[in-house]
């Protein structure tokens, strides 16, 4: 309700403000060449802070998306190399169970040689293409 009314009072000063400039305006006690003369100026002047305003906000947008490009870029680098390192890792605790599978290959036999061959191609075909 109270937002109403605040909503009221603000469109019944709007309207009166433009009926008070109209008025104003026309019993102003200047000629029609000097009134028409002001409002252009004052309409080339609205224009003029309009156009610079919008150079102001062109410039800030162009250094916005430099800096998130700049940062977006350094994130990329950041995971790419927390990608490969984590490749690395992984390839290498592979390996390593790999070489533990091997050696209990040995012991037991050769029944699981060819599917551990098999699983060491496997990875390291995975792993050559993430690098």
């Amino acid at each position: 309700m109270a937002n109403n009314k605040s909503k009221d009072l603000f469109v019944g000063a709007l309207i009166g403000s433009l009926l008070g400039a109209a008025t104003a305006l026309l019993f102003a006690p200047k000629s029609g060449k000097e009134l028409r003369a002001d409002i252009a100026d004052g309409a080339s002047r609205v224009s003029e802070t309009t156009q610079r305003v919008a150079g102001d906000v062109a410039e800030k947008s162009k250094q916005l998306v430099s800096n998130v490009s700049e940062k977006t870029q350094a994130a990329a680098q950041t995971i790419g190399k927390q990608t490969s390192e984590w490749a690395g890792k992984a390839k290498d605790a592979v390996l390593s169970v790999s070489q533990e599978v091997k050696s209990w290959g040995k012991e037991k036999g050769d029944a699981g040689t060819e599917e551990v061959k098999s699983a060491e191609a496997s990875v390291a075909a995975t792993t050559a293409d993430k690098e």
